[in-house]
């Protein structure tokens, strides 16, 4: 991010926030000097200054003629913002708390940014009042981590599948077959969990979690009654596979290799990220 713009996404203008890095680079100046230096009419430049001030990002001496401008460190700046944000976001959280009647949709809904998919993640967990299943490949686990000891914290059972021999535990057991598989041949980043049997979510980023390449939530009981059976069974199947003889080991994805798993490693392999 140019410093130039850095203020840019706190509610200052422009030329605020230019005037704002040039101070930084150099004080204290004029008005006028400034208005040089950012190439703007000295009169904008003298009224964005004037709200500047307002706003407690410089200051103003007026012992000398003309005004000269110092600005406030980085650091006071940007506590000053935390703290208003904070504020704010305190009110407005609890006025909308207030109005909202959660409702339940029974359908699905696409989820189509990253960021969207993880907090939906974290609510689930959050929301949960008895038991979290899950399937996370090994790039997105330890975001969910401290979700996860939170849930386990206040009695609720969390199971899953781990990937990596480092993230197994008593109810996670280690997909060894499949680590490699996940790792390497996979076309994207699964995501795949299920609260208390009332709702789920399934979606797949791409390799670097930049974009969704599939999303989908849903709230429907129904479904997510089946998806929770389906986890639980995989979940259960991983932790006994570590027998050889297994007669149905055969059975899962990646020894099947059917023809839909076929077509979405042609993906990866045809450079889908």
């Amino acid at each position: 991010m140019p410093p130039n713009t850095a203020l840019s996404a706190f509610g200052f203008t422009d030329l605020e926030s230019s005037l704002y890095t040039e101070l930084l680079r150099q004080a204290p100046a004029t008005g006028y000097r400034l208005s040089q230096r950012v190439g703007k009419a000295p009169a904008n430049v003298y009224q964005a200054l004037k709200v500047m001030e307002q706003k407690g990002v410089l200051l103003a001496s007026n012992s000398s003629d003309p005004v000269t401008y110092t600005p406030i460190p980085p650091a006071e700046l940007f506590a000053s913002l935390k703290r208003d944000f904070d504020r704010r976001h305190g009110e407005a959280f609890k006025s909308l708390s207030a109005v909202y009647q959660p409702t339940r949709a029974e359908e699905f809904f696409q989820l189509r940014s990253v960021p969207h998919v993880i907090e939906r993640v974290r609510a689930m967990i959050a929301e949960a009042r008895e038991i979290v299943l899950f399937d996370l490949f090994p790039a997105i686990f330890d975001l969910f981590a401290e979700d996860m000891e939170a849930a386990r914290a206040r009695g609720v059972t969390v199971a899953g599948i781990a990937y990596r021999e480092e993230h197994a535990g008593p109810t996670v057991p280690f997909n060894r077959e499949a680590a490699a598989f996940v790792g390497d041949g996979w076309p994207g980043v699964g995501v795949l969990v299920v609260a208390d049997g009332a709702q789920q979510l399934m979606a797949q980023l791409s390799l670097d979690m930049e974009h969704v390449l599939n999303g989908l939530w849903s709230d429907s009981i129904f479904q997510s009654c089946f998806l929770h059976s389906y986890v639980a069974a995989h979940i259960r199947l991983v932790a006994f596979r570590a027998d050889p003889t297994d007669p149905l080991r055969d059975l899962s994805l990646q020894q099947a290799q059917p023809p839909g798993l076929q077509m979405l490693m042609a993906q990866r392999d045809g450079g889908a990220s």
